[in-house]
């Protein structure tokens, strides 16, 4: 089906209604931080909080805690619906879930069901790079975003209802009977420009890739997978016209020939391997340090084309700072 475009636009004042709004959290496999919060205990506390509902597509649910804070909700009366992939729709935690009445649908389709977000309570908005996993949550690099806004929740409820509801999943040809939420492209609560995008029916290669095309400073990034030539042609081409570019990858498949690796380091750049032994699961690019895209998009051909996911471009030099500081920590730690 034909889904949807979604440009937000959020704005947080830096008077502190930033930290209000929007908050970012940070996982912590090296045990070095006191004050971030880490994402999968945000994501719990934000299902202990819930008074209504949840709507849930996870990738992968494994993670018993986030199983249990699910399951307790429900027995409290807050209505749950998840989504996941297929593949993963096996082992104690999913299937607790499932034996205790909570409706679960899968995609079964070849393409994966990659999204890691929920709407709770037709509020608020988590998600990011982070699977609902005992990895994800304490061995792995990984980050997510919490948005307070009913619009948002609008939109991101509307992509569930299509899996959900519909069984649509990675198809651009369709239109439900929701499409009018199709003309819904701004919303406006203070000054922060968020756009959100969903594959593979928006293209977020290109669009990814435009915003490159108009980097003025700095490109830095942290990526688990990057095989998108287009992408990394126009990251070595910004490089070569003056604009600072920087990025780590993850060091496993990073010698493979569809990674970019090697391209980008016989080009010059100043790319290097993460080190954390487990796995660097950021899908993160910072741009003249005032713009973020992040999300559960991987920068390959299958993310782009048959996966279902999602990214933020959210435009706030607040915010870039915080992932900066996540990438001079994860780049320092690194090697070539």
């Amino acid at each position: 089906m034909k889904k949807y475009i979604l440009i937000l636009i959020l704005s947080l004042s830096s008077s502190g209604a930033a930290e209000e709004k929007i908050k970012v959290c940070f996982s912590d496999p090296e045990k070095i931080r006191k004050s971030i919060p880490a994402p999968e205990e945000s994501l719990i506390r934000l299902i202990n909080s819930s008074s209504r509902n949840i709507n849930g597509a996870f990738y992968d649910i494994s993670s018993m805690p986030v199983a249990q804070a699910f399951i307790n909700a429900s027995k409290r009366g807050v209505n749950i619906r998840l989504v996941t992939d297929s593949d993963n729709l096996s082992g104690k935690a999913i299937e607790s879930i499932i034996d205790s009445g909570i409706p679960v649908v899968e995609d079964n389709k070849q393409g994966l069901m990659h999204n890691k977000f929920a709407v709770i309570d037709g509020s608020t908005v988590y998600t990011g790079s982070t699977n609902t996993t005992d990895n994800c949550a304490y061995r792995n690099n990984n980050n997510s975003v919490i948005i307070h806004s009913s619009e948002l929740a609008d939109i991101y409820n509307a992509e569930f209802e299509e899996m959900f509801s519909h069984g649509v999943f990675g198809n651009r040809r369709e239109v439900l009977p929701f499409a009018p939420l199709l003309n819904k492209y701004y919303v406006k609560i203070d000054d922060i420009h968020i756009n959100a995008y969903f594959s593979p029916e928006n293209n977020v290669e290109k669009i990814i890739n435009s915003r490159l095309k108009k980097a003025k400073c700095s490109i830095r990034f942290m990526a688990f997978s990057f095989t998108s030539d287009v992408i990394a042609e126009t990251m070595i081409s910004r490089f070569k016209e003056g604009v600072t570019v920087e990025g780590v990858f993850e060091r496993k498949g990073s010698n493979s020939e569809h990674s970019e690796f090697t391209k980008m380091m016989i080009e010059g750049l100043p790319v290097i391997k993460d080190r954390n032994h487990r796995i660097m699961h950021h899908k993160v690019i910072i741009i003249d340090d005032s713009i973020v895209i992040t999300g559960s998009f991987n920068f390959s051909k299958n993310a782009n084309r048959s996966n279902d996911e999602n990214i933020l471009i959210i435009e706030s030099r607040e915010i870039a700072s915080k992932y900066n500081d996540e990438f001079s920590r994860v780049y320092k730690g690194g090697r070539r």
